[in-house]
């Protein structure tokens, strides 16, 4: 117990102490925050007084043709009656609050800042030679920039406080606007010793070029100020700290003032003797207070001692009880907490199987999607596929089969971007991905064509009409995904279909408005709720109920929004949707563009191996090589391949990635070790893998993805025989 009467003795002296000397600080500070912001608006009331005057007198046309001829006594005796206001000779008083806004001394400094005497007119107490040299060290020739310059000034010689003075010079101009001179007024500055109320005197002085001015110390305290002052001025603008004087501790505050030429500090002494004394008077008392605190705690102390031996014994028999009873509960406590654990596995065990059963949903989900707009891209091919089977007699009309042929092959393509969207289902879109050019007028004219199965064909099954229409306002050009492209519009063309349950009109537009391509889908079917509206775009929303997948929308959305554009709906229940496409303008057409143009065959014919474990893909890329005349041969695996290649000299390897026994890149590995300088072409549906690797293999020159066409692969042999 006497232990903690002694800390707490010892931390209530250390607190009122802090408290002592934190209270200590807080005052004087603010102390010398009044004084100096009553030295300020001295300063300020000085000049507002003064600054006008002053400028009227500088415009005295009397004093400028004194100061043009340099007539010095009749410039100080005209300049007497106009300054009147503000100047008077006489030393102020310290009640004369008037004086406050009076300058002691006036004279006038010509062009080359030469103080001008005032011989023996009443211009102030201002000695001109003594005046001069305060005026040279600190450049009081008038700036360009400046009309008036405020600054402070010692005249004469020592470290006498009288002779402070804070000047302001205003400029003179003559006639033309030339530089004549200066005008310069002296406020006399007071150095205070001021009784504070426990006795002790504060002392207030001025720091100036590297000078300190301040009334009542000596010598050696006053060099230690300068220095102590100094050093502050070199870390910070304005501060405190103590000193440590002949007539004991000071704090010293210091704080700059308004001075337009040299810099000026206020500086303030604080005595700490009278603070001393309180802080060693309330340390004494709490001492004190705390040895009687002691004495009485001991005393206490003993007589506890003495009367509770009794019931301390019972509390220790008692204590016994306790820990047995606190041992039980701890025990049951560790068996209720390793029930909760195991409820806690079970339940997170829980979590995942509904985060697995909703991520297989979601799944499911997309799957519909994907395999709804396969669907979609099928319905095409299968049935021009029919028409050219069954209808014999169309075979004979060669363009209406290349037609046709050409409807094949741009679903095909279609197909082939849906696979390659749900591969990459999880790769975020590329900001910098750049497009082809594409002509939006032929895209409009493709996607009716690839759905007049349904728009026209399924609709007359079902006894009704719709009549799909162009309106080519504009024939725009953007850059873009064609097959993305052309998948939007199919879409919207579906969707519109479907909003015509008894038949009507669709009108796709094309136009150009504000430098943006445009293209409108509009039909005149149910319309839209506002609440659907807003809400048609979002992941699985749809309104068909389980034959819906609530994809298609969300897709052309970010297809929209992947080639930089907008998507606007506008609906009314009733009255229609209208969907409104916005797509930035491609600048221009690139050189090399193909435009629909087939690239050219290669110019010699070359041996190649090609290399893969379908049989289908391997008639494919034979019928495309010997479509350019080039030899070839094949082999079903890698082994295979590998023993041709020892045997027959090949221009190029073409070989699939996944095959059974040894890969693409394993094949291509040992080729290379044969001949490093053969191009090896790989072909690979899992684009996305390799992506996802890094960069493509080492021993492989290019990778393709399939399907390819035969441009691709023409463009592709033509770079790499060029290149070797």
């Amino acid at each position: 117990m006497m232990l903690i009467v002694l800390a707490i003795t010892g931390a209530t002296v250390y607190v009122a102490e802090n408290n002592l000397r934190s209270n200590q600080a807080r005052l004087l500070n603010a102390q010398f925050q009044n004084q100096v912001r009553s030295l300020l608006a001295v300063q300020d009331l000085r000049s507002g007084a003064v600054a006008e005057k002053c400028r009227d007198v500088s415009r005295s046309v009397r004093l400028r043709a004194a100061l043009e001829e340099k007539d010095v006594d009749d410039l100080y005796r005209n300049a007497l009656p106009e300054l009147q206001e503000v100047f008077s000779p006489r030393e102020p008083d310290a009640n004369d609050g008037d004086q406050k806004v009076r300058a002691s001394f006036f004279r006038f400094v010509d062009v080359n800042g030469e103080v001008l005497s005032a011989g023996d007119q009443p211009a102030g107490d201002a000695d001109p030679r003594s005046l001069a040299q305060a005026l040279e060290p600190i450049s009081l020739k008038p700036r360009n920039h400046d009309e008036q310059n405020v600054a402070f000034i010692a005249i004469g010689r020592g470290n006498d406080p009288a002779v402070l003075r804070q000047i302001v010079l205003t400029k003179i101009h003559g006639w033309e606007g030339n530089d004549l001179g200066a005008l310069v007024l002296g406020f006399p500055i007071k150095q205070t010793q001021t009784p504070d109320g426990r006795g002790a005197e504060i002392k207030s002085g001025l720091w100036l070029n590297h000078q300190f001015y301040i009334a009542g110390l000596s010598t050696a305290d006053r060099h230690l100020v300068a220095q102590r002052v100094q050093v502050g001025l070199n870390q910070g603008a304005a501060g405190n700290f103590l000193v440590d004087l002949e007539t004991g501790p000071h704090l010293l505050f210091y704080k700059a003032l308004h001075s337009e030429v040299a810099p000026a500090y206020d500086v303030c002494l604080y005595p700490l003797a009278p603070w001393l004394r309180e802080a060693r008077t309330l340390r004494w008392r709490i001492i004190a207070l705390g040895a009687l605190v002691l004495i009485c705690g001991f005393g206490a102390s003993l007589f506890l001692a003495k009367n509770l031996s009794k019931p301390v014994d019972q509390i220790v028999a008692t204590s016994a009880e306790n820990v047995t009873r606190r041992k039980k509960a701890e025990k049951d406590l560790h068996e209720v907490n390793r029930e909760l654990e195991k409820a806690l596995i079970e339940l997170k065990a829980t979590q995942q199987q509904v985060i697995q059963q909703e991520r297989l949903s979601a799944l499911g989900q997309m799957a519909a999607g994907i395999a709804h707009d396969f669907n979609n891209t099928l319905m095409p091919i299968l049935g021009f596929a029919d028409v050219l089977l069954q209808n014999e007699a169309m075979l004979d009309d060669k363009a209406e089969t290349r037609r046709c042929l050409e409807m094949l092959r741009t679903s095909a393509k279609d197909a082939s971007s849906v696979v390659s969207r749900l591969r990459e289902f999880y790769r975020p879109a590329d900001s910098d991905e750049e497009f082809p050019i594409v002509d939006l007028a032929k895209l409009v004219e493709q996607a009716v064509a690839l759905t007049e199965p349904k728009w026209r064909g399924l609709t007359q099954a079902r006894g009704i009409t719709v009549d799909v229409q162009t309106d080519f306002k504009a024939y725009p050009i953007v850059a873009g995904d064609e097959s993305a492209l052309r998948e939007v519009l199919t879409n919207l063309l579906f969707n519109a279909v479907d909003a015509m349950p008894r038949g009507g009109r669709v009108l796709l537009e094309t136009s150009i408005e504000n430098e943006r391509a445009v293209i409108r889908v509009a039909d005149t079917g149910t319309g839209m709720t506002e609440t659907v509206r807003r809400r048609c775009v979002e992941p699985f929303f749809s309104t068909k109920g389980e034959h819906g997948t609530g994809l298609g929308l969300s897709m052309v959305y970010g297809i929209v929004e992947r080639h930089r554009g907008q998507l606007e709906i506008q609906s009314a229940v009733g009255k229609g949707t209208t969907f409104i496409i916005r797509l930035p303008l491609a600048q221009e057409i690139p050189a090399a563009q193909s435009n629909g143009e087939v690239v050219a065959k290669s110019n010699s014919a070359l041996s190649v191996l090609v290399v893969d474990d379908e049989a289908r893909s391997r008639e494919v890329l034979m019928a495309y090589l010997r479509t350019d005349n080039h030899s070839v041969a094949t082999a079903s695996s890698g082994r295979e391949a590998l023993e041709k290649f020892r045997l027959r000299h090949f221009d190029l390897v073409v070989m699939d990635r996944a095959m059974p026994e040894m890969s693409g890149e394993q094949t291509a590995r040992f080729i290379k070790q044969v001949n490093h300088n053969i191009p090896v072409i790989l072909l690979t549906g899992f684009s996305g893998q390799i992506d996802a690797d890094g960069a493509k293999p080492a021993a492989v020159d290019v990778v393709l993805n399939k399907p390819i066409t035969l441009d691709v692969l023409r463009h592709t042999i033509r770079k790499l025989v060029h290149a070797t």
